[in-house]
């Protein structure tokens, strides 16, 4: 959600690199959204989800894309296109070494930019499970692609985190901003916050590093954890950075990485700011943002479009030859119940039902009737 312009008018705030400000106050001078993402897949889920395999098996895939550049860059295009097709975003040409797979193939915006990569292949792109992987990332340039098209937050990084999901997706790294666009929150702010053990873990204080521009106008930037950690909280003048030595704008950045200890929830890309929040309690003034957010709708809609194609993907011949072999609708009843567990899905909710439509329709008479 871009700032609106009257406020950057009135700021001296200049218009670009913004990063991707998706939830703000009704004065529109207090934003958060996301800066970095990358996450692990399931490559061979991926590829099922654009029916790009066609019997081979997982290990004579894996040998295939191995095998060329060619081959790589043809599986990380399937890989793009079920994650980021229809966005803006382009896969490059050609595919190259990778840093962490064999292969990389760059992600380019329409200025031809380098804004994120797809990495896949090798021996060491296997879980301890034994999934192959794939890695997705998007740099704050990406974020920013993504942000921009479509409409609404929601719609955008929900149907990600649903596609996520159904590949098996974890979250490697996510950058959470927070801009103050007015400097109601200096950084000079979150220094005393610090000095008075507000951003204290159970008793411990993080490494703290203050990098002083000397009141040069070029902008400092507080360091809050160890840039290895699971979290750091980066404090910067953001508005100097950019080049206005005179602008209040001040960015609150949180870095968070996946450990072997802990995992990092899908649900940041449903809603950072709460996270933010959560892994920083102090920063409350955060909440002006995380109540605002009503995305329920939304999130319930990508997440049974989801369900529902997975159902009729993985299971629907089989739920055909249930059908057809019960000879009502209370023997298919019966039939079901069997195959089902007593747990419900996390996203499963009473709007769920409402706005899955063959539920809806089912539904609907009884609810006239009644």
């Amino acid at each position: 959600m871009a700032v609106d312009r009257a406020v950057l008018a009135g700021s001296g705030l200049p218009s670009s690199n913004r990063g991707v400000s998706e939830f703000r106050n009704e004065a529109g001078t207090l934003t958060v959204g996301i800066d970095w993402f990358s996450a692990s897949v399931d490559l061979f889920a991926a590829l099922r989800e654009v029916d790009f395999t066609d019997g081979e098996t997982q290990e004579e895939m894996r040998q295939w894309i191995d095998a060329s550049a060619d081959n790589a860059r043809t599986a990380a295009l399937q890989v793009f296109c079920w994650f980021f097709a229809g966005l803006g975003l382009e896969l490059d040409v050609a595919a190259s070494g990778g840093r962490f797979y064999l292969w990389r193939v760059k992600i380019i915006n329409a200025a031809k930019e380098f804004v994120g990569m797809i990495e896949l292949g090798g021996e060491e792109c296997r879980r301890a499970d034994g999934t192959y992987t794939a890695r997705i990332e998007l740099t704050g340039t990406g974020c920013k692609t993504v942000g921009a098209a479509r409409c609404g937050h929601a719609k955008r990084w929900l149907e990600l985190r649903a596609k996520l999901e159904s590949c098996a997706g974890r979250i490697t790294r996510v950058d959470v901003c927070a801009d103050d666009l007015i400097g109601d929150y200096p950084l000079r702010l979150a220094q005393k916050w610090y000095a008075d053990g507000e951003f204290n873990n159970r008793g411990q204080r993080p490494k703290a590093q203050l990098v002083d521009d000397y009141d040069s106008g070029d902008g400092k930037t507080l360091y809050i954890g160890g840039k290895k950690s699971e979290k750091q909280l980066r404090v910067y003048e953001k508005g100097r950075e950019q080049g206005d030595k005179n602008s209040p704008w001040v960015r609150y950045e949180a870095q968070f990485r996946k450990s072997d200890r802990k995992e990092i929830p899908l649900d940041v890309l449903r809603d950072p700011a709460s996270y933010l929040l959560g892994a920083y309690p102090v920063l409350n003034f955060l909440h002006c943002v995380a109540t605002r957010i009503d995305i329920t709708k939304a999130a319930v809609e990508a997440t049974w479009k989801s369900a529902r194609r997975h159902l009729r993907r993985q299971y629907g011949a089989t739920l055909a030859f249930i059908s057809r072999n019960c000879p009502d609708a209370e023997s298919l009843k019966a039939v079901i119940e069997t195959c089902t567990s007593p747990k419900l899905p996390r996203w499963a909710t009473g709007d769920t039902a409402a706005l899955w439509p063959e539920i809806a329709g089912v539904n609907q008479p009884q609810r006239g009737i009644a």
